[in-house]
């Protein structure tokens, strides 16, 4: 399968990007109110960068991913910080393929949209034991740690040691 990644440039693209976001809200398994979940999947369309995934021959939206540079508590001034606040593929697209790809799309986006970005961050929730295989080889990476707060798991990794792990993976 061969996917197209879109950066959310357009309206058009920001409607989409919120609609499949809220159409599997469930499957984001954010322990948080409404408005607050509302505030961390629209945040990539104004302080950092959302993107869409399509599957290329259906042109059916696989998935979504969305970052902020900055921090909400340096009030995003510290903009070598990107944060990754959500990244969802729908089940039948799961693929090692689109993993593949999807980070080094990620990881494009974030270094264009600001080359000075030193720091990647994320949060999980430590109860998915498939996602905890996968972040625990970020964890692994130089620099990189995973720390556990008020029941999340929370991940930083060096940008360049994460730039350099997307570029050694296979696509399968």
């Amino acid at each position: 399968m061969s996917y197209v990644y879109r950066s959310c440039e357009l309206e058009m693209d920001h409607e989409a990007y919120v609609t499949f976001l809220l159409r599997h809200d469930a499957e984001l398994n954010l322990p948080y109110s409404f408005a607050m979940k509302l505030g961390f999947l629209s945040s990539p369309l104004f302080l950092g960068k959302a993107m869409l995934v399509f599957h290329e021959e259906s042109y059916d939206l696989a998935g979504a991913a969305g970052f902020v540079y900055g921090t909400g508590p340096r009030d995003y001034e510290d903009r070598d910080v990107c944060q990754v606040e959500v990244v969802i593929v729908r089940r039948e697209y799961r693929r090692p393929t689109l993993f593949v790809e999807g980070l080094r799309a990620l990881v494009a986006e974030m270094k264009a949209g600001n080359p000075d970005v030193r720091q990647v961050q994320f949060w999980t929730s430590p109860a998915h034991a498939g996602l905890e295989r996968l972040f625990a080889k970020l964890a692994a990476l130089p620099g990189a740690t995973r720390s556990v707060v008020n029941d999340r798991a929370f991940y930083t990794v060096p940008f360049r040691e994460l730039e350099a792990y997307a570029g050694r993976l296979r696509a399968g």
